[in-house]
């Protein structure tokens, strides 16, 4: 499933995992030519959904629409909820030859209801383009492999006529008492009006009131739940709590009508993220945030990442040492983040707006704000998550780039005040002043001395953000070196581990003894393939800059961080 923990226990539900038929289309005709009415099966191959079609060798350099075909089964008549959670990057979605919806964005999940489906056999058939512009989000030029196609599942669920929409908390803590507030959205798609008893439990404690919902219409009631002795979410002591969103009733004006049951199900954790001065806290206390930026990225299983590949991440991760991970440079899977809630790991999670300079923001940055708002919806709940980063590496010198990082500071703060903002800048090793850390609550520092300049240092760097941007806590978001994997050379030349391993070591013992930076996430976990079109300036069509190599086999670098890292927290 998407996630490691049950959704809802009333629904029938199903993955559409699987082989799914599929055809590219090159010259874009699929849609003149009725595909979604008549699916060209004559011609078509099979893959599997979820996956990154570039993961089969015949379409690894294929960039532009196709489309998939699927056909599923319903028990009963009645409504579905269509899930897909993720499209890279832009999909339509027919459902027995009629357009279901569209969306645009490759990282974050889009919802279709279909009503008063027959019994019997369906047909889904989805058009995905994986097309990138200078002006889509992200844009064609991004420094990492843009994988097309349906790459994480599709879920199909089977809802009542008055069904749980969305569930959404907020909570205040209080020593180790909390107070929180359930917004929760239910939706009648009958024609007559329905009162069902809306029950909202986090852990043991539930509160419950009728809720009345108009036929045809929808309702958001907010719930509040005390809750006494909490135990607080840390890294060392993750714990989470059990949330559900039930509903019972039956339709019409009194309890003789159709009955139906419905529910939501999610996990919290409870704690407090904040910045003093130079420190950044976690229920209080400074915390020192020693991490990685990860990709998702596999050579057999491209962006389309299992469970398992998930898990064995994330502790190669904790075994070197880091308790943070840097979620480069786009929202990653829900699952993923479960993992980081359950291990108490800390998350900085990014939309992908970068390098984006003032002539191709004025035409991204309504995609950004609505991935923004789609990122921060679908995680709120992670307690692993604690700051929401805005962009990387754009051009924040410029004032159109700064207004309209300002704009999604304000979203990010409307949508969720309970954790930090920042963007990660190289402004400042660009030669330039950084309009956007302003609108931060920490300031992440992107820059390669030792790596693409040797015209300076870590240290003189650090001085001038410190002198420029006022107290402020300081992560180096990104730091490090390539290294081709079994190069190593006496004389620590560049693009061997030993020179990797090196200046790793020799950056993080300089920022563990600088009091402004709270901490820092290593440029990158793993090597990673990257843009088609830069294939021929690295070496292997690589980023080689991972401390573990694409099949997660240590470099020396890897080695030394456990070493400087002491192998825990």
């Amino acid at each position: 499933m998407h996630r490691t923990s049950e959704t809802t226990t009333e629904r029938r539900r199903r993955t559409l995992d699987g082989p799914w038929e599929f055809v590219t289309d090159p010259d874009d005709e699929g849609r003149e030519a009725g595909y979604h009415e008549e699916f060209p099966s004559e011609d078509a191959d099979r893959v599997a959904v979820p996956s990154s079609w570039e993961a089969r060798t015949e379409y690894a350099d294929y960039v532009g629409p196709a489309w998939y075909r699927r056909r599923f089964d319903l028990v009963d008549p009645g409504s579905v909820q269509l899930t897909f959670h993720a499209v890279a990057r832009e999909a339509t979605v027919y459902l027995d030859g009629e357009e279901l919806t569209s969306h645009v964005g490759g990282f974050t999940p889009f919802t279709a209801l279909a009503r008063d489906l027959d019994a019997g056999e369906h047909e889904l058939v989805v058009r995905a383009d994986n097309t990138h512009t200078e002006t889509t989000v992200p844009h064609d030029d991004v420094d990492w492999f843009p994988h097309g196609g349906i790459y994480r599942e599709v879920v199909v669920e089977t809802v009542p006529d008055v069904f749980v929409r969305d569930l959404a908390l907020e909570y205040e803590l209080a020593g180790d008492a909390v107070t929180v507030e359930a917004e929760v959205t239910l939706n009648n798609l009958g024609p007559r009006p329905a009162e069902p008893e809306l029950a909202v439990s986090v852990g043991e404690e539930t509160v419950a009131e009728p809720v009345t919902v108009e036929g045809m219409d929808a309702q958001t009631a907010t719930l509040t739940l005390e809750l006494d002795d909490v135990d607080r979410w840390t890294l060392d002591d993750p714990t989470l709590y059990d949330v559900e969103a039930r509903i019972r009733g039956a339709h019409g004006d009194d309890s003789e009508g159709e009955p139906f049951a419905d529910d939501l199900r999610d996990r919290i954790g409870f704690r407090e993220v904040d910045v003093d001065g130079r420190d950044i806290l976690l229920n209080g206390e400074p915390v020192s945030i020693a991490g990685v930026n990860r990709h998702e990225d596999h050579p057999d299983w491209g962006a389309a990442q299992p469970l398992r590949i998930q898990r064995q991440d994330l502790d190669i991760i904790q075994r070197a040492g880091c308790n943070a991970v840097r979620c480069s440079h786009y929202p990653n899977h829900p699952r993923f983040l479960d993992l980081c809630d359950e291990e108490g790991v800390l998350v900085i999670e990014e939309i992908p707006l970068w390098q984006v300079d003032e002539s191709a923001m004025t035409g991204c940055e309504e995609q950004g704000q609505r991935t923004l708002v789609e990122m921060v919806e679908r995680d709120r709940h992670h307690p692993s998550i604690v700051a929401w980063s805005l962009s990387n590496e754009c051009s924040n010198e410029q004032r159109t780039v700064a207004d309209a990082t300002r704009q999604l500071a304000e979203t990010a703060d409307g949508l969720d005040d309970s954790r930090l903002v920042t963007v990660a800048s190289n402004t400042d090793w660009e030669g330039g002043t950084d309009r956007v850390f302003q609108y931060c609550d920490f300031l992440c520092v992107n820059a390669y001395w030792g790596w693409y300049r040797d015209d300076g240092d870590w240290a003189a760097h650090l001085d001038r953000i410190e002198e420029s941007y006022g107290e402020k806590p300081i992560v180096v978001s990104e730091f490090g070196a390539g290294a081709v994997p079994g190069d190593r050379t006496h004389a620590a030349r560049k693009w061997s581990e030993t020179y990797q391993a090196d200046l790793i070591a020799e950056c993080v013992e300089l920022f563990r003894e600088r009091e402004s930076v709270a901490g820092f996430t290593v440029w990158q976990f793993c090597d990673t393939l990257g843009n088609p079109d830069h294939a021929m300036t690295r070496p292997r069509s690589r980023n080689n800059k991972g401390i573990v190599t694409e099949y997660r086999r240590p470099k020396d670098a890897y080695w030394t961080l456990v070493d400087l890292l002491d192998g825990g927290r």
